[in-house]
């Protein structure tokens, strides 16, 4: 540790135990918003420091804040906001405060007591605030109201940070009401489309620089290089880039995480959000206030090029307008409550944890199953609700007739061994099939800790059920999650179909047969063949040769320089191949290149794959 970063924690572990004298620095950009509380209604009280270790050795400190509330509502949502030095620059967090009683003069004690100071390479102070959802101007509608900045550890001088325009509904929301899509890694990149979504963002905001032009995510996990550039490309040609983050990930001493530094770094806005006992667990991105992504999908290499993922975007108005106003929450705003959350007959709706309680939703979709329940799920340990859970449902649906069929991830229901982590084998998966539920586990081979790390549920081939929601405890109670439903069958055959290449990779009883199949009619155009010579398509299916030329599918030349034949495959299936030539005098010349990938479509009896040979 260098001398300066050890004379910062120094300070901030000096002012241990006791109230730190206010050193109040103007707050104008709270004032001039009208939302500096006033006194009576909200103060810090106490605050203090006391010395930590981290894991590996690293010290830190520790701190807490008291804040005096009035009881003006039963209900109450309190914040504190701190700004401490960190080895990168400055970290950014928020952190739940808990009522710890009546102070007996009509105010309440209200207190965040596991802050983490973390430290810099550069003295300075620890600056805090306390934010409270209020009704300030008695119109009706909650605003946040904030005390004044204050330094409540470290030295040098007290001054407000700039406060960054972090309301997402706010932004330039223009929704293109577009369908509903989704890409599945690892067969196909969700990185690169997130990546040519900024690309267009970047160049409209240089094609018009005095436009606002937005970027806001909330993301458990950003380690992938490539898109952190792309974060601090966007932030530099001006558009507003701001990103939550679980708060856990500014630790220095998560030493492969280094997503949050270079971000801080750059002048990049984060914000580290803290959870109880939980995380911050949402990977939701808002793109100019038009487009939406969500799913499992996590900024990671893993991510994109081992797990099994999936990455849903959307220009739905009611899905942008929902998602925009919970990252107005996640990143400090006002949080409202929604109706059309409790609305599992909606036909798109989204729900988000803990507060609008997921599990309900889906566990009235289960009950009002009637032919099958397909399930890809990363974390499947059920979710216990009203005197009943999410696994007892899922049984009576077996009971009554429905198909019920989970694929889960092995590393989580096993014992394994996961970054020096040895976990034990969880019952869950094995109380599932007593029930005669079908459970597949899937072991990922592509990397040693590649996952599939899917939260997706079809439900009668029509209703599809995605979102960052795993069907645990932690996701119900303690995390920042959302859970989407989309009554689409479009949409649905597209998710069935990567529930069969899943099952078809992983399930020994996997049989073609139980998956809608299509008839696919592969046409090569080839003029370089002669007399004698065979065009055939060579493939990773074993309807396709497994890769073998020998038991290639052989078209048929009658048409030549065209070449056809067909296939029947399961809807969905993944498909990497090639055209190969058979030639006459026994050799087999291959296309050059990289491999051919395909996805069968779903919804439809025949396809057709037309091609020019490479």
């Amino acid at each position: 540790m260098s001398s300066a970063r050890s004379a910062a924690l120094a300070g901030a572990i000096a002012l241990a135990g006791g109230c730190v004298a206010s050193e109040e620095p103007a707050d104008e950009a709270a004032r001039a918003a009208g939302l500096l509380a006033a006194p009576e209604l909200l103060a810090i009280d106490a605050s203090g420091t006391w010395p930590a270790t981290a894991p590996d050795g690293t010290p830190f400190a520790r701190g807490w804040i008291d804040a005096r509330v009035a009881n003006r509502r039963y209900h109450k949502r309190v914040l504190a906001e701190v700004i401490a030095p960190h080895p990168a620059g400055a970290a950014h967090t928020l952190h739940p405060m808990a009522y710890e009683g009546t102070l007996g003069d009509g105010t309440e004690r209200w207190g965040a007591d596991t802050l983490e100071l973390f430290g810099g390479d550069a003295a300075g102070p620890v600056m805090a605030r306390v934010r409270l959802q209020h009704d300030a101007d008695g119109d009706g509608v909650d605003e946040m109201v904030v005390t004044p900045w204050r330094r409540i550890a470290g030295v040098g001088e007290a001054v407000a940070p700039p406060d960054e325009r972090w309301l997402t509904t706010d932004s330039p929301i223009d929704p293109d009401d577009a369908p509903i899509d989704v890409v599945f890694a690892p067969f196909e990149d969700p990185g690169a489309t997130l990546l040519a979504a900024i690309d267009e963002l970047v160049a409209r905001q240089r094609a018009a620089p005095g436009e606002r032009h937005t970027l806001h995510a909330a993301v458990f996990n950003v380690t992938d290089d490539e898109l952190v550039d792309r974060l601090i490309e966007a932030h530099r040609a001006g558009v507003e880039v701001r990103v939550v983050f679980d708060g856990r990930k500014l630790r220095p001493w998560y030493a492969w995480y280094r997503g949050d530094d270079r971000l801080i770094e750059a002048g990049v806005p984060i914000v580290g959000a803290f959870r109880p006992g939980g995380a911050m667990h949402d990977k939701l991105v808002l793109l100019d206030g038009k487009r939406l992504a969500t799913g499992s999908f996590n900024w990671e290499p893993g991510a994109r090029r081992e797990n099994h993922e999936a990455l849903f975007t959307s220009g739905d108005p009611a899905l942008v307008t929902a998602y925009a106003e919970r990252f107005t929450a996640l990143a400090g705003g006002p949080l409202v409550p929604r109706a059309a959350a409790a609305d599992p007959a909606a036909a798109r709706s989204v729900s988000f944890a803990p507060d609008e309680a997921p599990q309900r939703i889906l566990g009235e979709l289960i009950d009002r199953a009637t032919r099958s329940i397909h399930v890809a799920m990363f974390t499947c340990k059920d979710v216990a609700y009203d005197g009943t859970s999410l696994f007892e449902r899922l049984a009576a649906a077996r009971r009554r007739g429905v198909d019920v069929w989970i694929i889960l991830d092995h590393g989580v229901h096993e014992a394994s061994e996961y970054r020096g982590v040895i976990t034990e084998d969880d019952p869950a998966d094995e109380w599932l099939e007593a029930q005669g539920i079908r459970v597949v586990r899937a072991d990922n081979p592509r990397g040693p800790y590649a996952s599939m790390h899917h939260k997706l549920a079809v439900i009668d081939g029509e209703i599809v059920v995605a979102g960052a929601f795993n069907w645990y405890f932690d996701a119900a109670y303690r995390n920042d999650e959302d859970q989407l439903v989309v009554r689409d069958p479009a949409l649905a055959a597209r998710v069935t179909g990567e529930l069969a290449a899943l099952a078809r990779e992983y399930d020994p009883a996997w049989r073609p047969d139980d998956w809608p199949r299509v008839k696919v009619t592969f046409t090569v155009h080839d003029a370089r063949t002669r007399w004698g010579d065979t065009v055939a398509i060579v493939g990773e299916l074993p309807e396709l040769g497994a890769w073998s030329p020998a038991a290639a599918l052989r078209l048929d030349g009658a048409t030549w320089p065209l070449w056809t034949g067909e296939v029947e495959l399961p809807a969905g299936s993944h498909l990497r191949w090639k055209a190969i030539t058979l030639a006459a005098d026994g050799s087999t010349r291959w296309e050059p290149g990289e491999d051919r990938r395909t996805i069968v479509p779903t919804g439809v009896a025949r396809a057709e794959i037309r091609i020019d040979a490479r």
